[in-house]
């Protein structure tokens, strides 16, 4: 990459991320409000019955990629003929996993007791294959810049799979509409991408050539794999020893207390570890950087995760309505995991960017074991127990995962918390004051709106006057603009 693309690195990015977040603000009010209509017509109990299956699956769909999408653009260069090997690499295991998920349907079904959880599984199975076919088109469109496109195929997904799930619903499919809400909008999002990255597949490159790409992948992989087995096991304990309403109920506060992390991560992610990646031998301009993406993420995590919990009763009574009342303690004891998920970026993209998934796996053994033991502990107590298990067990890790993180790298713990302090201040005496002024006389939905003015006013006031916060309140909105022109401010 030249001089003159390495200099614009940081207004690509800016102007990736600001698409990239303008698209996933527009997904999340699509599933919100797709939320908000099937769970109208779909019940705890349904919605479990395909939770039960969906906790199986997403530990097993982290093994189709093996982590060579984020290899691929951690790569200084690569050719169409070595991004070629790696997609058919993708696709096979996506038609493997596939098959084997098919064939394991029963002994799915006689893990949780359950036989009609035989033709979900089954109907779930083409997932794999979807997956497997958009992972490298999809690394392509990130490698390249090209976040309008991914955003276009992404929102496309999401509306399609979002009208699927929400007609299926209204026809009384019953748990049939998450399925098929599962199936349009995978297969949606795998066309988009290949459609909308331009690659496409020329004669493959030998293995020998990828083989570098390989080890990076694999040790990526198998972190995401512990990962996903820490992110899934709640849900496949709760089925296995509680039953499907329950899995239904915790389902359902998971999904609500991860959107904020889902809709910030995922979409900066694409914009700031390519450009990390293309920064790893300027270590002030990789600081710079990672400090400025980094304040975007606290400064909108933060306030989100805390007013989840606090708002607990009226998100879940204007989003799920009276039928979905068990949700609120676990949506309040999920809370905290939550604001942990929205950070783990804060190391995921050092890892990745300077292609240490070798140190990011050893710690991923650590902290996973710490999660898994936190839920076991909590499962005497149901649902509500893994919940408060696993948000025990993601604040007690945090700090030594970022302190591991930036061990031989450029950062220092400063360069986190000299971004975070006043955003976390500021949303814990937010939420204190919104807790006490709760209207819980009002409707839900009025109630909620009530909660949201009170939290963003004390919130700014709060900000305003710690030491120096009315300047970090002006640099956000210089920050704002600066996404929207293209450039990069420094978060120092």
């Amino acid at each position: 990459m030249s001089d003159e693309r390495h200099a614009d690195l940081p207004g690509r990015t800016a102007r990736g991320a600001a698409t990239m977040l303008l698209a996933r603000g527009l997904g999340t009010g699509i599933a919100i409000l797709a939320t908000a209509v099937i769970a109208r017509y779909v019940t705890p109990g349904e919605y479990g019955l395909v939770g039960m299956v969906i906790a199986v699956l997403g530990v097993a769909r982290v093994l189709e990629e093996l982590g060579l999408g984020d290899a691929a653009i951690q790569r200084d260069r690569i050719d169409d003929s070595e991004v070629t090997t790696l997609a058919i690499i993708n696709i096979l295991c996506g038609v493997v996993l596939g098959l084997g998920f098919v064939a394991s349907a029963p002994l799915i079904a006689w893990f949780y007791g359950r036989d009609e959880l035989v033709p979900l599984c089954v109907a779930l199975s083409p997932l794999f294959v979807f997956a497997g076919i958009g992972a490298q088109p999809r690394a392509m469109m990130r490698r390249r810049f090209r976040f309008r496109a991914l955003a276009v195929a992404q929102t496309g997904s999401l509306v399609a799979g979002a009208i699927a799930g929400t007609a299926g619903a209204v026809g009384g499919l019953g748990p049939w509409a998450i399925v098929l809400q599962h199936l349009v909008g995978g297969g949606v999002l795998a066309v988009g991408c290949l459609i909308g990255s331009g690659w496409r597949p020329v004669r493959p490159a030998s293995l020998r050539r990828i083989r570098p790409m390989l080890g990076y992948g694999l040790n990526l992989g198998a972190s995401q794999f512990l990962n996903a087995i820490t992110r899934n096991l709640d849900d496949i304990l709760i089925g296995r020893f509680v039953g499907p309403i329950a899995v239904g109920a915790y389902g359902r506060a998971f999904q609500l207390m991860s959107l904020p992390a889902t809709q910030l991560n995922q979409p900066l992610t694409s914009a700031v570890v390519p450009a990390l990646s293309r920064l790893q031998d300027q270590p002030d301009r990789f600081r710079s950087l990672y400090r400025s993406s980094i304040e975007v993420i606290a400064s909108l995590a933060f306030p989100l995760a805390v007013f989840t919990g606090v708002a607990a009763p009226a998100m879940v009574g204007t989003i799920l309505g009276p039928d979905w009342s068990e949700a609120t303690p676990l949506l309040r004891a999920l809370a905290p995991a939550g604001l942990m998920v929205s950070l783990n970026v804060a190391t995921g993209w050092v890892y990745l960017s300077l292609g240490r998934t070798d140190r990011q796996l050893r710690w991923r053994l650590l902290g996973s074991t710490a999660a898994v033991v936190g839920m076991v502990a909590g499962l005497p107590w149901g649902a509500l127990g893994v919940a408060l298990g696993l948000s025990s067990a993601r604040v007690l890790m945090r700090l030594p995962a970022v302190l591991y993180c930036f061990h031989g790298t450029p950062l220092v713990l400063l360069d986190l918390g000299s971004v975070v302090w006043r955003t976390a201040i500021a949303s814990a005496v937010a939420g204190v004051l919104a807790w006490l002024f709760d209207p819980q006389m009002l409707q839900p939905v009025g109630r909620l709106l009530v909660q949201s003015l009170v939290f963003i006013g004390i919130w700014l006031g709060t900000m305003a006057v710690l030491p120096g916060g009315t300047g970090r309140l002006r640099a956000g909105v210089r920050l704002v603009r600066g996404l929207r022109s293209g450039e990069v401010m420094d978060a120092s």
